[in-house]
C-alpha cells in the first residue's frame, strides 16, 4: 500500500519562502491523507511562496495533479504563491503533459527559486 509523508520546515525569511518535503506517492489510497496534511499546513504558512520539494516522490496520479491545482488557486486567493521543486523527470514529463508546469512554477534548485522569483 501506498504511504504518503508531508514534512513542514521552517520558512526561509529571507527568501520568502516555505519548503515541505513531500515523500512517498500520491494516488487514491494516499489522496485523503495528503488532503488532510495540506489543510492543516495551508494556514500556517507564514512565507509568500510554498515550496513543495517532491524529490522523493515517487508517482503522482490525476486527482494528485487536480488537487495541486486546487492548492494553487487556494494560495492564489491568499495573495501567496505555489512552486515545486526537484520533481524527477518522470513526474515531470506528467506535469509537462498534462500542463501543470505552466501553472506551477518548476525548479531543480532553492537557488533558482530564488533567482526567478
Amino acid at each position: 500500500m501506498a504511504t504518503i509523508e508531508l514534512k513542514k520546515q521552517a520558512p526561509n525569511t529571507e527568501k520568502n519562502y516555505q519548503k515541505v518535503i513531500v515523500r512517498g506517492e500520491i494516488d487514491r489510497d494516499t489522496i485523503s491523507q495528503l488532503r488532510d496534511s495540506m489543510e492543516q499546513i495551508i494556514p500556517t504558512i507564514e512565507a509568500n511562496t510554498l515550496v513543495l520539494d517532491m524529490e522523493n516522490l515517487g508517482f503522482i496520479n490525476s486527482e494528485g495533479i487536480g488537487y495541486l491545482t486546487d492548492v494553487y488557486n487556494r494560495l492564489s486567493g491568499m495573495g501567496k504563491n505555489i512552486a515545486i521543486l526537484k520533481a524527477s523527470a518522470r513526474i515531470m514529463d506528467i506535469f509537462q503533459l498534462v500542463g501543470i508546469d505552466q501553472i506551477i512554477p518548476c525548479y531543480t534548485s532553492e537557488e533558482e527559486i530564488v533567482s526567478k522569483a
